[in-house]
């Protein structure tokens, strides 16, 4: 979620009390569908992350129907790995809110600015995650936003521990809520980077295999720093999604030393055909564990095993004649082919290749990962080439510091100097004295 300058000094519901029970001490972070404080519960004393839906989108069936899916969704849930929901409410001013835990830690998009992880590192996190995605299954809901950033990474007994947060365009089958459709406004959801297949398509109807998707393409990136799809604007990403391979993990990253059975794992997760990947949520995380068999050879089962075995004792028994020196056979090599039109008005209508426009970026302070489109391409200050006309969007990240994320579109020689705010620190719990 990203900060704004002004919010942090002046925003008007610091210091109000929500509902008549939750005074806010201080903003945390500005989202897509609302405005996230801290604040107290004035009798109890215990303090919550209240999320607000924000001014103007209030009087929106859409909105409102979202923020309502969010909290509903959690709470059918209730699982250690999905943030906790207390409260769900309005106040005079016909504000919404949502009440959650309050937790502390980093969400794993800001851990991916670092890079990649270790494997072992990332594997724990996705089984983490993929639990309580497991969960969320089981009740009849389908996340449909999976990113890193719906991903809190907090500490208990010394080790990451996850907390899946917003399921605000989650799908819900219930008898209330049937099975529905989406809207015209949201035929297409989901994050470009993390989204499925069917889901890039626009295909209305959907299930649990999408959310499988999207945490493939993240365990994808933790592993190797980088997602398996990048694209100069969101409609090549679509169209990624939807109809290219992804390169395999170890080529992607060779110093990782994947092993197989999560190459495997991953790429199983990332197939284009929901049929073809993992049943379950559960099933991804168990191939995880251990190598696996190739999913492909499970269909051929025990006859291809029987056929295997009497193979090799045929071969064993059979009487053997010293073997005779055969010539190398000689393979011809492929004719070279040259594409080359003998049409000079064909040729003469060739597009030309896309004119580069040089950006200078830098930040304040220096050293912060810029990553273009989701691919990493080094630290402030540095210069990028960028094609003329076409939108790209620049991410700067510092650890301390606030991520901020840019959409150029660049015409002419250029540069840009970005801010860094600082990450407002999480005030101390007061110290209880009792006398």
């Amino acid at each position: 979620m990203k900060m704004a300058e002004a919010g942090l000094n002046h925003d008007p519901l610091v210091g109000a009390t929500l509902g008549g029970l939750y005074h806010v001490e201080r903003l945390i972070g500005v989202g897509g569908m609302g405005r996230v404080y801290e604040a107290t519960h004035t009798h109890l004393g215990k303090a919550y992350a209240v999320k607000v839906l924000p001014e103007g989108r209030a009087d929106k069936p859409e909105a409102t129907e979202r923020f309502l899916r969010e909290a509903k969704s959690a709470t059918k849930i209730e699982h250690e790995h999905i943030v906790k929901i207390v409260n769900f409410d309005s106040d005079d001013e016909h504000r919404l809110f949502i009440v959650m835990e309050l937790l502390d830690g980093e969400n794993l998009a800001d851990r991916l600015d670092q890079g990649a992880l270790p494997v072992d590192e990332a594997i724990e996190i996705a089984k983490q995650t993929g639990e309580a995605l497991q969960a969320a299954h089981d009740a009849g809901i389908v996340h449909r936003d999976l990113k890193p950033e719906n991903i809190f990474l907090t500490q208990k007994h010394g080790r990451d521990f996850v907390k899946v947060l917003d399921f605000g365009i989650s799908k819900i089958k219930s008898p209330e809520h049937g099975d529905p459709k989406l809207t015209a406004t949201d035929q297409i959801v989901g994050t470009p980077l993390y989204i499925s297949p069917e889901l890039a398509r626009g295909i209305a109807v959907v299930d649990h295999r999408t959310d499988i998707y999207a945490l493939g393409v993240i365990l994808y990136e933790m592993i190797t720093g980088t997602p398996p799809f990048t694209g100069q604007n969101h409609f090549q990403l679509l169209y990624k999604h939807g109809n290219e391979a992804p390169d395999p993990p170890s080529q992607r990253s060779k110093k990782a030393n994947i092993p197989p059975h999560v190459e495997s794992a991953v790429l199983r997760a990332l197939e284009k055909n929901p049929a073809d990947r993992f049943e379950s949520m559960r099933d991804f995380c168990a191939a995880l564990e251990g190598p696996m068999v190739p999913h492909r050879a499970r269909t051929l089962g025990i006859p291809l095993l029987a056929a295997a075995i009497v193979a090799a004792v045929a071969f064993i028994l059979w009487p053997t004649a010293p073997p005779e020196t055969l010539p190398d056979p000689q393979i011809p090599a492929p004719p070279a082919v040259t594409q080359k039109s003998d049409d000079p008005a064909e040729s003469s209508q060739m597009e030309p290749p896309a004119e580069l426009v040089k950006i200078e970026l830098d930040s304040r302070p220096r050293g912060a990962f810029v990553s273009l489109n989701g691919d990493k391409k080094g630290k402030t200050p540095l210069a990028l080439e960028l094609k003329r006309g076409v939108e790209a969007t620049v991410r700067f990240s510092l650890q301390g510091y606030r991520s901020e994320e840019h959409r150029l579109v660049a015409s002419e020689d250029d540069a840009l100097v970005v801010r860094l705010r600082k990450k407002t620190p999480r005030k101390p719990p007061p110290i209880k004295t009792e006398f």
